[in-house]
């Protein structure tokens, strides 16, 4: 079984393009979101349930769960091929840092990389649609978070020896699933 990994900022309709895409493939294929892994292990350990306090976290904190996320990952791929959405540089506190470590890569062993981008005018519009109207962040800070998403993907796949894929998602949802289900 394999690990496709796609990855976008958010507002870019990552969720909703995996989502569209989950429905159109065959039941050996498994969505998993690395987020709400961590999550399940932040509250399984105490640590919380609210999954904006996962950007508060100490950086130990933060490698232990992606550990722990990336270990159960990998038990789930040798059961199922999985499409694994998640982000590849995480905004905290601190700065961005790597959403997965050298370890975790190691232990997700993704076969594929697959970057969902959208303008960042697009983007800045969908993350204002989602909160009200209130949105902190400008088209050049989203610009920001989409070149550290294709550095990182080019440096992860480069130690997995795995391509990184461009999928565009400015036209519909339905179309962009099509697409990555080609990828897959």
């Amino acid at each position: 079984m394999s690990v496709t990994l796609v990855s976008g900022v958010t507002g870019v309709g990552l969720s909703s393009v995996c989502q569209a895409v989950r429905g159109k493939l065959a039941d050996d294929y498994k969505l998993i979101n690395f987020g709400d892994v961590m999550l399940e292990q932040a509250a399984t350990a105490g640590i919380t349930t609210d999954r904006s306090e996962l950007a508060t976290l100490t950086q130990t904190q933060t490698r232990r769960l992606q550990r722990r996320a990336g270990e159960f990952i990998a038990d789930e791929a040798t059961q199922t091929n999985i499409i694994l959405s998640t982000h590849l540089a995480v905004e905290t506190e601190s700065g961005y840092v790597q959403g997965l470590p050298d370890e975790v890569l190691d232990d997700v062993a993704p076969k594929a990389f697959i970057l969902v981008e959208a303008n960042p005018e697009t983007i800045l519009n969908r993350r204002a649609e989602a909160h009200s109207g209130t949105v902190t962040a400008t088209e050049r800070k989203i610009a920001f978070e989409q070149h550290l998403n294709r550095s990182a993907a080019l440096q992860y796949a480069r130690d997995q020896d795995a391509p990184v894929q461009f999928l565009e998602n400015e036209g519909s949802i339905a179309e962009a699933a099509d697409r990555l289900a080609a990828n897959l």
